[in-house]
């Protein structure tokens, strides 16, 4: 009986055995009363870029959620166009104060500098920051991240955008390990 070891000396491959020095437990966590949390993600598959969103309550509850087939942009500019779409959707709901939430420590710093947006967006998002509410940011790892995440295929399959008022089932195991605060693990 052959060993994964045997297997690779028979090509004179040296195994490579990876060592993992710490696994980090990521949780995603509720905000306190009365923001409300929105997890934003950007991605490319294909060429073309989507961009969706994630608003939660201090509870938890799920509020609703948006999609948004952008065609062919970078990674960048949907992390973008997805801060500006939360900002928007807060306040056509008439929420005031918004915690964002986003796994992109990139596209986070155009909170500090307007001129890393994008210069398709710059009216956009000029427009966003001017519409009144207090804003929160925040960073975290990809793997607390996973709701937002999950509705990328969404993102991906639709045209244009769209605002969701229930969970999409591709979503609710990810949503309910977040509320009861089961962790994801990053092993870096």
């Amino acid at each position: 009986m052959y060993s994964d070891l045997d297997f690779l000396d028979s090509f004179a491959v040296s195994a490579h055995c990876r060592t993992v020095k710490e696994i980090i437990p990521v949780l995603w966590k509720a905000p306190t009363s009365p923001w409300l949390k929105v997890n934003t993600d950007g991605s490319v598959l294909g060429g073309h870029a989507a961009c969706r969103g994630l608003f939660r309550d201090s509870r938890g509850y799920f509020l609703g959620a948006f999609v948004c087939n952008i065609g062919v942009a970078s990674v960048f500019h949907s992390e973008v166009l997805a801060f500006i779409l939360a900002i928007e959707h807060a306040v056509s709901h008439g929420w005031r104060n918004v915690w964002l939430e986003s796994d992109s420590t990139g596209a986070l710093l155009i909170f500090s500098n307007p001129s890393l947006v994008p210069f398709l967006l710059q009216n956009r998002w000029h427009n966003a920051r001017n519409l009144g509410i207090q804003i929160i940011l925040s960073h975290i790892f990809r793997e607390g991240d996973s709701c937002a995440d999950r509705l990328a295929n969404l993102g991906h399959a639709i045209l244009g955008s769209v605002w969701l008022d229930t969970l999409p089932s591709e979503v609710h195991l990810d949503f309910y390990r977040d509320r009861v605060g089961l962790p994801n693990y990053r092993f870096p």
